[in-house]
């Protein structure tokens, strides 16, 4: 492919965003529009007086949102955005553009030998994830947490390149901002463990410790915002849904974005895909995850329209089964077990994140873009990673086009057969 094409391939992933930012579209459906309400009057709260934070149940009191409030704190500290809400939410949108530039620096660091192209393009991408524009221009602090945890993998991969350079320094750089990705976002704790199990393998016993020293200190404020406001931690459980049926609802979110990696270097994927399955160990733990599959398809449970994931949706609206949605969370499955095999590490990563939405609440598919995209580049064994940027680049553009069209046909309520099983959430005015 020309460098012409794939030029004009970035130049419209990032027309897109700006695009959306201009004609103020929610493609969330109004999820994001909607949130904006309650993180801006958390906002203007600790502008006013941060001894909101030591109020009890304030979350339930005032209708904050139930997030750790790192995000807020923040935004609060500055009174030029606190001033007006046009102020913050123009300031958010073009902080929120560095996000791609940042996984840039992140997959240069990691890959110096792959070519500039290929790594632009790839960051680029980001530009395009539906979940993202809602984010960046309805001011959601689901962005805020990604820039933390990109800079936490930054440092865990300088860390893995110089392993006998400051090693404690990129220890505690790796805990101190993947904490504030948890400080902001929660669910960003389930990849403590796997940090400790790559830093296990990167570093000595002394390190380990000091790492767990880290973790343990950087815990504390948690437990006694937790002890104050307790909807911090019972508010993300519910009865939406239980924790096996969670599991396939993020088999089938993982799809999304693992399979047009896949399907873009087919020949050669497919082909290794055999060959790994020769091996009859591979064979008889595929065969046993079938096994495992076909029990938590038993008795699937998942209530309400809000959440269950773009293929949930797709299958409920179009087929009014779940036929389709147990295909896709199957091939989410085979497409795990290919790109998370490689080492313990990567196994317990996907592992992990399949079943950290276990607590009932409402699976959001915002909660893994472009998180997936970027942990699949960052987290897994890099000379696996190294063969996915061999992917055709067409493939990718028009598939990740396709994705963000479904969701503007969605938003712009262009199908009116989606909005009378899925209505939308509705929107909130702007307090300019």
């Amino acid at each position: 492919m020309s460098k012409k094409i794939q030029y004009i391939y970035i130049f419209i992933f990032f027309f897109s965003v700006i695009f959306s930012y201009f004609l103020k579209i929610d493609i969330s459906n109004g999820g994001a529009s909607r949130d904006l309400y309650y993180h801006w009057n958390y906002i203007v709260a600790l502008n006013e007086n941060l001894k909101v934070l030591l109020e009890d149940n304030n979350n339930i009191k005032y209708a904050y949102p139930q997030h750790f409030p790192l995000h807020h704190i923040i935004i609060s500290r500055f009174d030029y955005l606190v001033f007006k809400q046009e102020n913050y939410l123009n300031f958010y949108f073009i902080f929120s553009l560095f996000l791609p530039i940042i996984f840039y620096y992140c997959l240069d660091s990691r890959f110096p030998e792959i070519e500039f192209q290929k790594k632009i393009f790839i960051s680029s991408i980001i530009y395009f994830i539906p979940n993202f524009q809602a984010s960046a221009i309805w001011g959601n602090s689901h962005i805020t947490s990604l820039f933390f945890f990109l800079a936490s993998l930054y440092f865990l991969i300088n860390l893995e390149k110089k392993e006998s350079e400051k090693v404690n320094l990129n220890i505690f750089l790796v805990v101190f901002f993947m904490g504030c990705a948890a400080y902001t976002r929660q669910y960003y704790v389930i990849f403590f463990p796997c940090l400790f199990i790559n830093i296990l393998r990167i570093t000595k016993l002394k390190n380990i410790i000091f790492f767990c020293f880290c973790s343990l200190m950087s815990s504390i404020p948690s437990l006694f915002l937790i002890y104050k406001n307790p909807a911090l931690y019972h508010g993300i459980s519910g009865n939406f849904t239980d924790s096996k049926s969670s599991i396939l609802i993020v088999l089938s979110i993982v799809f999304v974005y693992l399979v047009p990696f896949f399907i873009s270097n087919f020949k050669y994927n497919f082909l290794n895909y055999i060959e790994i399955l020769k091996d009859k160990k591979n064979l008889i733990s595929l065969f046993i995850l079938s096994i495992i599959f076909s029990y938590i398809l038993l008795n699937f449970n998942y209530n309400g329209y809000l959440g269950g994931g773009f293929f949930y949706k797709i299958s409920i609206v179009f087929i009014e089964n779940n036929a389709l949605f147990f295909l896709i969370a199957f091939l989410g499955l085979l497409l795990c077990f290919y790109y998370f095999k490689q080492r313990i590490e990567d196994i317990f990563l996907i592992v992990i994140v399949s079943s950290s939405f276990s607590s009932g609440y409402m699976i959001f598919q915002k909660y893994f873009e472009p998180m997936v995209i970027i942990f699949m580049f960052l987290l897994i064994k890099k000379d696996f990673v190294t063969k996915i940027f061999n992917f055709n680049k067409h493939i990718i553009f028009f598939y990740f086009f396709f994705y963000w069209l479904t969701y503007y046909v969605y938003s712009a309520n262009l199908i009116t057969k989606i909005h009378l099983l899925l209505p939308q959430i509705g929107t909130v005015v702007l307090s300019y």
